[in-house]
């Protein structure tokens, strides 16, 4: 719990109350932590691997509107306080969390109360980039949506504990395309734009950036 964000600055008695509830839990590459519909039965806390948090849109295409990559970050908590869960989340790579039964969250919530400030604080989070992503996709283009990401990849890179240069990248050019709201095509030609620039390059492992400040600067419209 020291490595998480939000669950960090509890103090040592709340930590060691949820500590006997937790129980570690693998998931493989593309398996389901939860689905959309689903009984809201725990809280994730992400260890390693990433997650991706999506809606089926009516025509089966994914709206994935949250990537769970850093260690600590905690996944579901949008849906405590809900009965069924409004949206699937599914493992990119090999996954490891921490997962917490909603009910022995409840009751040490009640013994300590810093707990469910703590959660607040996850849920106000969550809501304020999930409200960046909504004023991404209706304000920015399609290059500056990848520009967005690609530095969100950057400023992310060490909390992510990559040592590598290039940026790992576990979505697939369709996923990142679901994701930024353009078609495949648009998002290729995108990138290559940003290649042609010398602003990035790329290869299988991922994006290596080269100018950061103009990838900055088209992020933000200049």
């Amino acid at each position: 719990m020291d490595t998480s964000y939000y669950l960090r600055e509890l103090s040592i008695e709340a930590k060691r109350n949820l500590q006997l509830s937790l129980h570690l839990k693998r998931f493989n590459k593309k398996e389901a932590l939860y689905k959309e519909g689903e009984t809201c039965s725990h809280l994730y806390i992400l260890l390693s691997g990433e997650v991706k948090v999506y809606k089926t849109l009516p025509n089966g295409k994914q709206q994935i509107h949250k990537l769970v990559q850093i260690p600590g970050d905690l996944i579901a908590c949008e849906d405590l306080f809900l009965d069924i869960h409004g949206s699937s989340a599914e493992a990119l790579n090999d996954v490891s969390v921490c997962q917490l039964k909603c009910e022995d969250l409840r009751s040490s919530s009640e013994q300590h109360q810093e707990i469910t400030s703590t959660l607040m604080q996850a849920m106000s989070r969550n809501l304020n980039s999930y409200i960046r992503h909504i004023a991404n996709l209706g304000q920015k283009n399609a290059l500056e949506r990848l520009a967005s990401y690609l530095v969100y990849l950057h400023d992310t890179h060490h909390e992510r504990h990559l040592n590598n240069a290039y940026l790992q990248d576990s979505l697939s050019r369709i996923e990142l395309a679901d994701m930024l709201g353009v078609t495949q095509r648009t998002l290729i030609r995108s990138i290559k734009q940003l290649e042609s620039n010398s602003c990035i390059s790329t290869n299988r492992e991922g994006f290596l950036i080269l100018d950061l400040k103009t990838l900055d600067e088209i992020s933000s419209g200049s």
